[in-house]
């Protein structure tokens, strides 16, 4: 069960803190410990399971190299409109020996109910722009009990990253979700780093799409620069079907990068317009279809789906952190002549990367947010509904 508002009160988290009573925002804190940062969030809400999985990095700083493993906790809805987080999880059986884990990228297959978590595993301290191709490595593992136990690792790097990916220095997935398409299909987003003109590095984001229960492969990458992604399948409402991708540009005054595909994510055609506002020096942001049965048409037309966006919405000058104010966009359908509204921001201050998921009650969905600066970094969920998007009122 569902409720319009998220409780939340003083209680101990996983590393035995005392967390702070955050109820008057809504906010609930979900990783947090004095002793290490938590950057990079995923979240899913699995109706099947009626639970929320929640991952995110486990840091000893907040620098990329610190990063070390992945980490997990799960939420379920209690009889009293509550929502109850389990103890913190070490995800050990997504790690290799000698490499650091990143990027965690779930998605959930509705036909077998198995939950797929990607992720790369990257060889050392090795910062992202000195890494070479084979220090980073793709890979998933699986669960078939809402995250009880997983499997071995799978390592799809070879098969993936083949002969058509030639000069590529490294490559991501996510981080954030992953979407099954009404089809049927897995996808996952991801990126690739590729070396042009002998030391330009410039960055595409793709598709990793499921051809068969065994093998993934890499659709083609977008044309202009991009980065971390995610993806919404779109209905127009006439039995067309399409996969939105809204992607990191290379910072402002490049605007956001979103393309269509007519082809399940194995090409995109760009946008005509792109009006979402991209940080000074880029920030990745989290995209999320719905059902748009209740929403009033944009002037251009109405669609079955409309469309979320989260992402920092305003930056300070002169300060270390471009980051702040977390706010959450609708799109009402992709044939509005308005296409994005004002934010509605649902965490003031310092903020990041983020990621949205449909909750079990329609209209109502779930955000698992960075914030936090000067002190470890922390990862808090909360409640929205698109009423309140669509105002774009404040917190």
């Amino acid at each position: 069960m569902g409720c319009s508002a998220t409780k939340c009160c003083a209680t101990k988290c996983c590393c035995g803190e005392t967390v702070v009573d955050k109820s008057s925002c809504g906010e609930t804190l979900v990783f947090a410990d004095k002793n290490y940062d938590f950057r990079i969030p995923a979240l899913l809400y699995v109706k099947e399971w009626n639970t929320f999985l929640a991952f995110a990095e486990k840091r000893t700083s907040t620098n990329d190299a610190d990063a070390t493993y992945l980490v997990m906790r799960k939420g379920t809805w209690q009889p009293d409109c509550s929502l109850q987080w389990f103890p913190r999880v070490d995800l050990m059986k997504a790690t290799i020996l000698g490499y650091r884990t990143m990027n965690p990228c779930p998605v959930f297959e509705r036909n077998s109910k198995t939950l797929f978590l990607f992720f790369i595993c990257i060889e050392g301290n090795t910062l992202e722009w000195n890494l070479r191709p084979g220090q980073t490595r793709l890979c998933y593992v699986t669960s078939t009990d809402c995250g009880e136990t997983w499997s071995d690792l799978t390592d799809l790097t070879s098969s993936v990253m083949d002969s058509s990916f030639t000069n590529y220095q490294t490559f991501a997935v996510g981080p954030g979700h992953g979407i099954q398409l009404s089809s049927g299909q897995l996808l996952v987003p991801a990126y690739v780093k590729k070396v042009k003109s002998g030391e330009s590095v410039k960055t595409h984001s793709l598709v990793l799409r499921r051809e068969d229960q065994h093998t993934w492969k890499a659709g083609q990458p977008i044309t202009l620069e991009s980065g971390e992604c995610q993806l919404a399948e779109v209905s127009d409402g006439e039995g067309s079907t399409q996969v939105f991708l809204n992607a990191r540009s290379t910072g402002a005054p490049e605007p956001r990068v979103e393309a269509l595909s007519d082809d399940g994510g194995a090409s995109f055609t760009l946008l005509n317009q792109l009006t979402l506002e991209e940080r000074p020096h880029g920030c990745q942001g989290s995209v999320l279809g719905f059902p748009a049965s209740d929403i009033p048409a944009g002037g251009g037309g109405s669609s079955e789906t409309a469309l979320l966006f989260s992402h920092p919405t305003a930056t300070t000058k002169g300060k270390d952190w471009d980051r702040l104010d977390l706010g959450v966009y609708l799109r009402k359908s992709l044939q509005d002549d308005n296409p994005w509204g004002k934010p509605h921001i649902i965490h003031e201050g310092a903020s990041g990367y983020s990621d949205l998921t449909c909750c079990e009650e329609e209209g109502h969905f779930g955000c698992l947010m960075e914030c936090g600066h000067g002190e470890r970094l922390q990862i808090v969920f909360k409640e929205i509904n698109h009423s309140d998007v669509d105002r774009g009122e404040a917190v």
